[in-house]
């Protein structure tokens, strides 16, 4: 169990103790895999399990982790063949038993209470989807959820708010770190069939605000995020547009939709971009996400603000 007082108080009153399990996605993180680990590991609170998913590695850095010192931790890593992100996420999510899920880049550094906190929100408020207030690990200036700026479906970070303490609503959470109950990651359906990485984090966003579960800021806790120009893999120069194309479809009706569109239209192979995505299953998609859906994508953007 996790070093925590809060699990044995739940289990004295007679509750189902939380537990958290922690989902850690990577591709050739190398170092900076393991110095994450050991930053998890310093925590006031640490994981009942910690998941680490090889989306495809070739560094050797998963290996190591395989070794007694680090399974004695809880520890345990799946392989999959490289998928993206979003797939591996799942793939972690699926193997995972418990009560909440916390999902981490591979290059972040937690601060000591950073779990504690996300753990007793999720407690506070299981119906919800926490966004932890994150600082570029070369800087001190820190961001608290994020807001959609443009029909790229680029995003700006949000400042926390000053009292640094209460969750309060944001229009997202960024995938580097969130953390959501069990039943309400199995409610939306996980991370959708994104390429490679980037807008998984919009999309389940989006998803959550339409079913009517709030993506709250937990200004305190704290992390640092490696942000990076360029990861240690070779990124696909279509998939980013390919998950703006997807995103758009599933989401966005009229203008809005079209606009997004049109951006695509403007990237290196576009036309087979716009016919995969086309092609894929964004209509059965949208049709789930519409069936579950009590609250509207413009009411999204009225409460949280439009990108036009």
């Amino acid at each position: 169990m996790s070093r925590t007082e809060s699990s044995a108080g739940s289990a004295r009153r007679g509750t189902r103790a939380s537990t958290v399990s922690l989902v850690v996605s990577t591709l050739d993180e190398g170092a900076e895999l393991h110095a994450t680990l050991e930053s998890v590991f310093a925590g006031s609170v640490v994981a009942d399990e910690t998941i680490v998913v090889d989306d495809g590695g070739t560094d050797g850095s998963c290996a190591v982790l395989e070794r007694a010192e680090w399974r004695a931790r809880g520890v345990v890593v799946r392989r999959i063949r490289r998928s993206g992100v979003a797939a591996a996420r799942n793939e972690g999510a699926r193997l995972a038993r418990g009560t909440h899920l916390v999902f981490l880049d591979a290059h972040c550094r937690l601060e000591r209470d950073c779990l504690a906190r996300l753990r007793a929100a999720l407690d506070a408020r299981p119906e919800a989807v926490l966004a932890p207030a994150v600082r570029d690990a070369g800087g001190t200036a820190a961001g608290c959820g994020a807001r959609l700026i443009d029909a790229h479906l680029r995003v700006r970070w949000l400042p926390p708010e000053p009292d640094g303490t209460a969750a309060y609503p944001v229009p997202l959470a960024p995938g580097g770190c969130l953390a959501v109950h069990r039943e309400t990651f199995d409610r939306l359906g996980g991370f959708d069939a994104f390429r490679e990485l980037g807008l998984e984090d919009v999309d389940f966003s989006l998803r959550a605000w339409r079913a009517g579960v709030d993506v709250l800021a937990v200004p305190g806790a704290r992390l640092a995020h490696r942000f990076r120009p360029c990861p240690p893999y070779r990124l696909s120069r279509t998939s980013r547009a390919y998950n703006v194309t997807r995103v758009a479809l599933v989401h966005f009706d009229g203008s809005r939709r079209e606009e997004c569109l049109r951006k695509v239209i403007g990237t290196p192979r576009a036309a087979e971009v716009l016919v995969e995505a086309l092609a894929g299953d964004w209509e059965a998609q949208r049709a789930a996400v519409e069936a579950t859906s009590v609250r509207s994508v413009e009411a999204y953007f009225e409460r949280f603000g439009d990108w036009r």
